[in-house]
């Protein structure tokens, strides 16, 4: 095909004329040439533009990775276009430094993968690395790559042995490691800055580790390298692990190093502890039940110190301590505690203390019964995100005194309290995410008020849920009044904890002995409904709505209406109240009847004539001496006795 392709391009210049220029080879048609010689040379050209493209079937320069005295492992990436079936070989020369002179060669074959291994023994020799890339239609070659070893060595993984705070500083910890004998840096090296360093850290509050470029020039000791940097918190449990690499841009991270975990030194607290407080109603002896919320202190810090709380109280304008009973000897685990305060305005202070001092005070005010809060929210708004989170925003007037807001958040329930939620802005934030204590099904009062340093201004609150769900029990009816024709109906809501959303409507089912059920929609907030035009027996009852459907059915009413007045009604039901109490009234006077005939009245006999009876009974007492009778005792009982009556 090519000797006949090659002929026939002799012919070109009678047949066609073409040209090579920057943008391509252009064909130019000469008269004489027919189609069947266009076509020949048209499949000529393309096969050389084929040949002249085959360059893009190199593939990409190897990128390498030198395991020390160990091997050499490259990676590329095959040419675009490339067989199935084309053999991969990986070619590393050792040649010198300053010139290509190729000092020893190592293969490596692969087809199915693009990456493959040669041993090699020195890391201070230079290299040069190319792939060569067979297939049945062509050869190509990568770019070469040649680099000193070293430079793109992969250095053994630091055994990191202990951490440990040091003394005199709260935020520096000391690293210690250690390296196989075999580490291709030279001490010198190390100590100079050959090696780049990376920390890896975490607390239990940020359990996702944070990755940091640290500047350690390590001191040795008996084989120990020692360093300490100095970007972690004062009195905070860390896990810390390490890698380095040499100072190279074609080198590579080591492994991470094992973890250690270890507390920096304590110090005292530096923060002010975030406060807030609920306040009720004024109650027995004129006194207010104020509760004090605290946010604990974070987990990593509890581990490292054992903090505890210290508050106190006072009226305005004096400086006597109110008594601070249930908020004495607070431990690290309280987070609230209760106080009965007097009507008037009152300061409150929460501090956090540890073995090496106390933090900045907190400071509220608990505003008196007759203060008048300032107005600062124009608007609250609250829209569920998903299943456990909630996005609150607001719209603030502008003050310069405003200092910061508080949102406020808890779950409505009438059968438990449940736990508020709080957390404070700053005084540009408009909005917040809130997820703690979040739960589908519930329904959250979202509280947002503004701050004025100690004072708190008019709050604004919304209801919300993050997920609604259909009510799980419909609404049961009762009958408030009845007439000859129409009914008015009454219900309670839906218990809270059974209403899983904001009850939209009501649906009335009115199934009559004889017509066809008859559906009334009635609008969510009322709670009172009449029915008028009936006559006959009912029987009706309720589905609730939510945004997420109905509720089963509730309980079924069956009503009569018609055929008597509401007089008549009244007349028929008070006739039987009546009769009984006739009967129980004639009951009472049989009773007295049979009680005198079976009970009759006894006489008293202390009030009869036989009291007045006289009678005296002489006893003598007789003893027998020697045969002789004798007496010597008289004993008399003398008893009044009446005469008989006549």
């Amino acid at each position: 095909m090519t000797h006949i392709l090659d002929q026939r391009l002799q012919i070109g210049c009678q047949v066609v004329n073409w040209t090579r220029g920057a943008g391509g080879i252009g064909i130019h048609r000469n008269s004489r040439m027919d189609n069947r010689s266009l076509a020949l040379v048209a499949l000529y050209v393309g096969l050389h533009i084929c040949t002249a493209t085959e360059f893009s079937l190199s593939p990409s320069q190897p990128q390498c990775v030198f395991m020390a005295y160990a091997n050499v492992t490259c990676y590329w990436t095959p040419g675009q276009g490339s067989p199935s079936d084309t053999r991969f070989t990986l070619q590393v020369n050792i040649t010198g430094c300053d010139d290509p002179v190729i000092h020893q060669s190592q293969l490596c074959q692969t087809v199915t993968q693009t990456h493959c291994s040669v041993n090699v023994t020195y890391l201070s020799r230079c290299y040069c690395v190319r792939v060569l890339a067979d297939s049945s239609h062509t050869t190509a070659s990568s770019p070469s790559l040649c680099l000193n070893a070293i430079d793109a060595v992969k250095l053994p993984t630091p055994v990191l042995s202990n951490v440990s705070a040091v003394r005199g500083k709260p935020r520096c910890l000391k690293l210690q490691w250690t390296t196989n004998t075999s580490f291709p840096v030279t001490r010198k090296h190390i100590s100079s800055g050959a090696l780049v360093y990376q920390l890896q850290y975490s607390t239990e509050e940020q359990p996702e580790p944070k990755t940091v470029k640290v500047d350690l020039r390590p001191e040795r000791e008996q084989g120990l390298f020692f360093a300490s940097t100095c970007l972690f918190s004062a009195s905070t449990l860390y896990t810390v692990m390490m890698r380095y690499r040499y100072n190279s841009t074609l080198s590579h991270w080591s492994d991470w190093s094992p973890t250690q975990q270890q507390c920096t030194e304590v110090a005292a607290p530096s923060t002010v502890p975030q406060l807030w407080r609920t306040v009720q109603p004024v109650g027995w002896a004129n006194m207010r039940r104020v509760t004090l919320l605290w946010k604990s202190p974070p987990r990593s810090q509890v581990k490292c110190s054992v903090p505890w709380f210290n508050v106190s109280c006072c009226t305005e304008g004096s400086q006597n301590a109110l008594h601070t009973w249930d908020c004495n000897a607070l431990s690290v685990s309280d987070t609230s505690c209760h106080l009965t305060l007097p009507p008037e305005r009152c300061s409150c202070t929460l501090s956090m203390s540890n073995p090496a001092g106390t933090s900045p005070p907190a400071t509220i005010t608990i505003p008196s019964t007759t203060d008048t809060a300032p107005k600062a929210l124009v608007d609250v708004s609250v829209t569920a995100l998903d299943d456990s989170r909630l996005e609150v925003r607001w719209t603030a007037l502008e003050s310069p005194s405003l200092s910061s807001f508080l949102v406020e958040w808890w779950a409505l329930s009438e059968r438990a309290n449940y736990t508020p939620y709080w957390q404070r802005l700053s005084h540009n934030a408009s909005k917040i995410i809130i997820t703690e204590g979040v739960w589908p099904k519930l329904c959250y009062r979202v509280t947002v008020r503004p701050e004025y340093d100690a004072e708190t201004g008019e709050e604004l609150s919304v209801q919300a849920y993050t997920r609604q769900e259909a009510p799980s029990a419909g609404p049961k009816p009762v009958v408030q009044e009845l007439s000859s024709s129409a009914v008015v109906l009454q219900w309670e809501p839906v218990p809270l904890e059974q209403r899983h959303g904001f009850i939209r409507y009501y649906t009335l089912y009115i199934q009559s002995e004889e017509e066809t059920p008859e559906v009334v929609v009635v609008p969510g907030d009322r709670l009172r409904y009449q029915l008028s035009g009936l006559s006959g027996l009912y029987r009706i009852h309720m589905v609730a709505h939510t945004d997420a459907g109905g509720s089963p059915p509730g309980p079924m009413l069956d009503v009569a209406v018609g055929g008597i007045g509401l007089a008549d009604t009244i007349l028929w039901c008070s006739i039987p109240t009546v009769l009984t109490i006739l009967i129980l009234l004639n009951c009472l006077q049989w009773r007295q009847r049979i009680k005198q005939n079976l009970w009759p009245k006894v006489p008293d006999p202390a009030h009869s004539s036989l009291s007045a009876w006289n009678t005296e009974t002489k006893y003598t007492t007789v003893f027998f001496t020697e045969g002789n009778l004798r007496g010597e005792n008289t004993i008399s009982n003398t008893a009044t006795v009446s005469p008989l009556p006549q």
